[in-house]
């Protein structure tokens, strides 16, 4: 392994892992290395074989053989008003501020963070990571997602990992902007919050954050458990973002441009049917989820038309 040094196949292992998605547990079944075995490479730990030379050439010929792929975008992206606005966010917290982005079902924004967020996975050093929760996460679970988002080292305890994150973030030469969606899963995770808060905290100027969910997001933050929440509150509510879904006009555009030869008719029937009125404004928009749920339902019977 000539040239490549075991420090640079570490660096280049988390990147890869960030990238992929893959974590130690299954690049050890792909390698055949013990889990233990690649935590201890990973961490920079005293190693079995010496100088870890041997693990360094078998990882390195393992991302070779296995080059990461840019991430495919979503689908298409369609601009609408409420497209602009939170663009506009994004860059607001590319200058290392906080924000809030939340709103009813249908509204994109789940879908725009992560097509940002793939965007940005194509450029040298991201400007835009996007984390969406699976459910409750303890402090080190949602330290670890975010030490992967961000191609941090590999530490094991909540305090390397949150060390490593931050020496990651601020060797950057630009902030980033770390867009964690489904938060309000998290709601009764109050160590969890803080953690998060914390960790924003130490990186301020360095790290944007946009904390996105439902409608319970914007409850979030306020005072209960005998816990009143002030240090988030005085950042988090610097922008607040309520995104619905595009008008009927937008959806009109948008369903032309995915069917093609769609009839006004049919056209204006699904627009009815995804037609949602909004109980905080009672304005009316098209959810655009199920508007793309539609679509797909008649492409499918298109298909099976031909195919008969």
């Amino acid at each position: 392994m000539m040239g490549v040094t075991r420090e640079q196949v570490r660096k280049d292992l988390r990147v890869y892992m960030s990238r992929t998605g893959l974590d130690l547990h299954r690049i050890a079944d792909e390698t055949g290395f013990a889990h233990r075995s690649l935590i201890q490479f990973a961490s920079g730990a005293s190693y079995g074989d010496g100088d870890g030379a041997d693990t360094a050439a078998r990882l390195k010929n393992f991302m070779d053989a296995r080059p990461w792929q840019p991430p495919d975008l979503p689908g298409r992206l369609y601009e609408t008003a409420a497209t602009r606005e939170m663009d506009d966010l994004i860059a607001y917290c590319h200058r290392g501020r906080w924000a809030t982005l939340y709103g009813p079902a249908g509204g994109q924004k789940s879908f725009l963070l992560e097509y940002r967020a793939a965007e940005a996975a194509r450029e040298p050093e991201p400007r835009l990571v996007w984390i969406p929760l699976p459910g409750r996460m303890t402090p080190a679970a949602i330290l670890r997602k975010i030490s992967m988002a961000v191609s941090a080292p590999y530490g094991q305890s909540a305090d390397a990992l949150r060390e490593s994150i931050i020496y990651t973030v601020r060797a950057r030469r630009s902030p980033l902007v770390l867009a964690l969606d489904e938060m309000d899963l998290i709601e009764r995770d109050v160590d969890t919050l803080e953690t998060v808060r914390r960790l924003g905290d130490l990186l301020r100027g360095k790290l944007g954050l946009i904390v996105a969910g439902n409608e319970q997001i914007i409850s979030l933050f306020k005072p209960r458990q005998g816990r009143y929440f002030e240090q988030w509150r005085s950042r988090i509510e610097q922008r607040e973002l309520r995104v619905l879904g595009p008008t009927r006009e937008e959806a009109r555009r948008m369903m032309m441009a995915e069917l093609g030869e769609a009839k006004d008719a049919q056209v204006s029937g699904l627009l009815d049917d995804c037609t949602v009125t909004d109980p905080v404004s009672r304005k009316k928009y098209i959810s655009a989820r199920r508007m793309f749920f539609s679509i797909d339902n008649i492409r499918d019977l298109r298909e099976k038309r031909k195919m008969n």
